[in-house]
Formats: structure tokens, sequence, C-alpha cells
């Protein structure tokens, strides 16, 4: 057994990651399918200290389900610097394969076994919104026009056209995820379109598979007007600094 962060790790093949900010309604269910989806998984919660009391909810699930492990942050670290802690519990306990997604259940646990098949000879699959077969479901029309903003920025003045704003993920561990927990990324949402950015630049071979996200069922959106806003100005940002280094990105 490894030891990362405090907290002991199987050695699994597949390890499921999951950032958490006061999810303690939602936790878990989604728990209960991850396990039923993937009982072979390690699941990682990882709580930046949720006032609501998240962190108590999984050492009650944990008790329950063998493979349910938690790290506790001392405070609110940002959704990005959460998948980085992530990458680096996985790569410390040797994990073969990383999956992550949201604790809200807008991501749905049984699309995963679907991500993994697409994981076949490839460095990463994401689950898009934006290929057929995916959609937004009964989301509000400005969540719509800001995720389908998003999307469009990134095509545009990163070049990528994956969905990159979207945290559904699975990862090949290797050289090239390793090299990205080095990279100076954004500790917030921009990390997701850094990342993915960086790797494609890097030669990962990606695909994507379409998924459907619903709307939250528990609590509501950590994305306020002022995250979306200061997310298009980062995609900006980025892009000036990143855009001309290599011209296509994304395209094989």
């Amino acid at each position: 057994m490894t030891n990362i962060f405090g907290v002991e790790l199987r050695n699994p093949r597949v390890l499921i990651a999951v950032p958490t900010y006061n999810e303690s309604k939602s936790i878990d269910e989604l728990c209960r399918r991850l396990a039923s989806t993937m009982p072979e998984a390690d699941i990682l919660i990882i709580d930046d200290n949720s006032p609501d009391g998240t962190a108590d909810r999984v050492r009650r699930i944990m008790n329950a389900q063998s493979k349910v492990r938690l790290i506790v942050r001392e405070s609110k670290g940002g959704i990005g610097s959460a998948h980085m802690t992530a990458l680096r519990a996985a790569h410390s306990c040797n994990a073969k394969v990383l999956i992550t997604l949201d604790a809200d259940l807008t991501h749905n646990p049984e699309d995963i076994p679907r991500l993994l098949a697409a994981l076949d000879g490839v460095d990463v699959v994401v689950g898009s919104r934006f290929m057929k077969g995916g959609g937004l479901h009964e989301w509000t029309l400005l969540r719509r026009i800001t995720t389908h903003g998003g999307h469009l920025l990134t095509r545009l003045l990163l070049g990528i056209r994956y969905d990159a704003t979207g945290a559904l993920r699975a990862y090949r561990l290797g050289l090239l995820t390793d090299s990205l927990m080095n990279k100076p990324l954004h500790n917030g949402y921009p990390f997701m379109y850094q990342s993915l950015t960086w790797l494609a630049r890097s030669g990962a071979i990606i695909r994507e598979v379409p998924i459907i996200l619903t709307a939250r069922t528990y609590g509501s959106s950590k994305m306020g007007f002022c995250d979306v806003m200061l997310g298009f100005i980062g995609i900006f940002g980025f892009a000036i600094s990143h855009r001309f280094k290599k011209t296509s990105v994304g395209n094989r």
C-alpha cells in the first residue's frame, strides 16, 4: 500500500478522483454509483474543508465502502489544484488510469466504462458535451450560453477542437501526465483548458466520447458571473501567451 498525503491507496489499476466543496447532499449517491459501476477502482475524494460537512459524510461512507479514500485540504484551493493533487496521487500509487469527474452528479458515473473503452491506444479521453450524441440536459439558457461561449473561445483562440472546459476525463498515466504536474497551470477552472492545451501541444493522443450533462440535482453552481467573466478573460490571456507557439492543436 502506498501512502500519499497521509492517505493509503491500494496500487489500483484505476483511480477515480473527485474534488469536492460543499457536496454533502450528493456525495453518498455519487460514491454508491461509482462503486456499483467501477467496483475494481479506488475512489479518492479531495475535499477543500467543506463547511457543510462533506468530509464527515465521506468518513461515514468509508466505513461501508473499503475502496473510498479521503484527502482533506486546509482551505479552498481551487478545482485546478485539486485535479493536480489527483494526478500526483495517481502517480504516487502507480495507478495506470486516472478518472476525474465532478461531485454534483452532473457527470454520469455510468459513463466511465465508455471512457475507459475509448482510452485504448490514446493518452486522454474527454467527455464531450458538444459532439453528436452529447449535450446539456435541462440547463438554463445562461448556463448554455456561457458553456458554448467557453467552447467557442477555446476553439478560436487556442485552436483546440476538444471539449476543453469539462472535468470528466480519463488519463492514461505516463510521461506526458508526469510532465503535466510540473507545469505552472492555474489553480482554478482555467486549469481545464490549460492542461488539455498543453497535453495536445506535447503530442498527446486525445479522443472524445459524447456525454449528456444533466442539471445539478443538489446544491448550486460554484461558478458565479464574475467567475465566468474571469474565465473568458483568462482564455484570451492564455491564448496571447501560447497560441502562436504551435499553429495546430488537436487536429489528429
